[in-house]
């Protein structure tokens, strides 16, 4: 699945809105039928359920029988109205209340099915709650306090999401989360901070003022610190060390996904590079235009994990005197970095 993934964007020359999973599994029904077809992969009947697909197919088929556009959406919508009038007919008549079970069953099926089908409308702080504290990440948790989450990365460090919106530090900093990866064998952290914005059709204005303040805060946090500088010396291949982020996130994700919420995530210093002007002069910003430079969520969190991307490390003294003055963490806050000794009988070291 991973690798007809990959090759459907490549395929797409990076463009990960064609290089979706569910066009992946197209794929593979057609070129491998006998494990990734309609009817026997397991992916897609853990992906979606049977009525869904049934729903779908009904669309596909009866759009092309009437030659108009018709959703599977609306077939379900139909269906579920149907079944809610016969309910309520149900209801007014005594001798009926108790024989309605099959249709109830159905309804619930129905309404289930729906769900899937639908994608719903998020806030930005539904997303930024989500995706910081509950998302079912593959890595396993520590703990968690007041705003943030502690996870244990492959090489002992420890990744800690930190939320800042809708706070204080949130208008001091131009940041929603701050990421950090503390390492175990060096007293110190890398950080990006995150500045979450809607779009809409994968394009994003950016004349408003309040983003433009939160994004010169966000530069005056990152950039103007010098946390993005290179740190001198080591052999370990990475990219640049931005720590600001723009991350323009799709308003419509499905209200059941437990994965992280589909979004780019644009260094800060390259908007400027790759914004456009519209006839009337407004900024804009279109994922055509950033996904050369742009990373996707999923992708944006392994290369952090794996100290690819990220500030250069920050000393402990020199990210708290950071967080002191930009309000994130008070004069009696500790960063709690989880150890193991060789005897497996787990520590933790207060720093």
């Amino acid at each position: 699945m991973n690798a007809l993934r990959e090759l459907t964007k490549i395929a797409a020359r990076g463009d990960i809105s064609k290089s979706t999973y569910a066009n992946a599994l197209e794929l593979g029904g057609e070129l491998y039928p006998e494990l990734l077809g309609p009817d026997v992969s397991v992916l897609r009947r853990e992906r979606e359920g049977d009525i869904a697909k049934e729903y779908r197919q009904k669309a596909r088929l009866k759009s092309i029988k009437s030659g108009f556009d018709i959703s599977p959406s609306n077939l379900i919508g139909q269906d579920i109205d149907d079944i809610k009038d016969l309910l309520e007919v149900a209801k007014r008549e005594k001798s009926e209340r108790t024989k309605v079970d099959q249709l109830k069953r159905r309804l619930k099926t129905l309404i289930d099915a729906e769900r899937e089908i639908n994608p719903v409308a998020h806030s930005e702080n539904q997303l930024i709650f989500r995706d910081a504290l509950a998302v079912n990440r593959e890595i396993p948790a520590l703990g968690s306090g007041k705003a943030y989450r502690d996870f244990r990365l492959p090489d002992d460090s420890v990744l800690r999401v930190r939320v800042l919106h809708p706070d204080k530090p949130e208008h001091i900093t131009g940041a929603d989360i701050i990421y950090e990866r503390h390492s175990r064998y060096e007293e110190g952290a890398s950080i990006v901070a995150i500045q979450y914005k809607i779009w809409e059709d994968k394009t994003m204005y950016l004349s408003d003022e309040r983003m433009a303040n939160q994004l010169t805060r966000l530069k005056n946090f990152t950039c103007d610190r010098t946390i993005c500088s290179q740190s001198q010396g080591g052999n370990t291949y990475r990219f640049p060390c931005c720590a600001g982020f723009l991350r323009p996130t799709d308003k419509l994700q499905r209200a059941d996904q437990s994965f992280i919420s589909t979004g780019e995530h644009l260094p800060i210093c390259k908007i400027d590079e790759c914004k456009t002007l519209t006839a009337r002069g407004a900024e804009l910003l279109e994922y055509s235009k950033i996904r050369d430079i742009s990373l996707s969520g999923e992708i944006f969190e392994q290369l952090f994990n794996t100290g690819k991307i990220g500030s250069r490390l920050l000393a402990y003294a020199e990210l708290q005197s950071l967080y002191e003055e930009h309000a994130i963490v008070s004069e009696g806050d500790t960063v709690i970095i989880y150890a193991q000794e060789f005897s497996d009988q787990p520590r933790e070291r207060i720093v």
